[in-house]
């Protein structure tokens, strides 16, 4: 299979519900895996690396690295139930209220949620790990906040000619921004509701991961 347009790339969003930026779920399509090696970093409409924001953007997917270090782009009608089982149903505060949540991640957190949308290069200084020393906690607090379900990458912005940081939103702002009324749920209707969709779009080896990642089966 290989896809040369961003509507086709949405339609594979659609499909699999859960998508992978890169190949790590066995027997299960990739952003990378489906698209030619030339087309990446043209700049251009079909440079799948800008579909990534785009997808966030329209509203069709959320994107982060919710998997631990791996990013994945995850269908926005199963985003609700897909952040509730990341989460637990336990905000921030009480994660780290709990001892769960690292001081970092919680402080970076608090400035997304202060802040609304903003960008890696201001989080990062206002959160203050602005040393270069201080990085490794930064980007490691930030994946934590993505794998937990506690926030969402929402775009870019281009610092100069070469290089542009992501941009940052909490996960419950940006699912209010795309559906205006998304439905609150216990983490065992959650964990159904993921199962049956997952279920009818992914092979078994495919469920099998995201059913071990998940607990789909405790």
């Amino acid at each position: 299979m290989e896809i040369t347009t961003y509507d086709e790339f949405a339609q594979l969003v659609e499909r699999y519900r859960i998508f992978p930026f890169a190949a790590f779920v066995p027997e299960h399509p990739a952003l990378t895996t489906v698209t030619a090696e030339s087309a990446w970093h043209t700049e251009t409409e079909t440079d799948p690396w800008l579909w990534r924001i785009r997808i966030a953007q329209e509203g069709k997917a959320t994107y982060g690295k919710f998997f631990g270090a791996k990013a994945a782009f995850i269908q926005s009608e199963l985003f609700p139930a897909m952040m509730t089982l990341m989460t637990g149903n336990r905000t921030a505060k009480e994660r780290f209220e709990a001892g769960s949540m690292s001081r970092a991640a919680y402080r970076i957190y608090d400035v997304i949620r202060e802040n609304g949308n903003v960008d890696s290069r201001s989080l990062r200084k206002e959160a203050g790990f602005g040393a270069k020393e201080d990085k490794k906690e930064y980007d490691k607090g930030l994946n934590e906040l993505q794998s937990g379900g506690y926030i969402v990458i929402t775009g870019s912005a281009r610092q100069n000619e070469s290089w542009s940081s992501m941009c940052y939103e909490t996960s419950e702002s940006w699912l209010r921004s795309v559906l205006e009324d998304y439905e609150s749920l216990s983490v065992e209707d959650a964990k159904r509701r993921v199962q049956e969709t997952l279920g009818s779009a992914c092979s078994e080896k495919a469920y099998a991961f995201f059913a071990k990642k998940l607990g789909l089966n405790h």
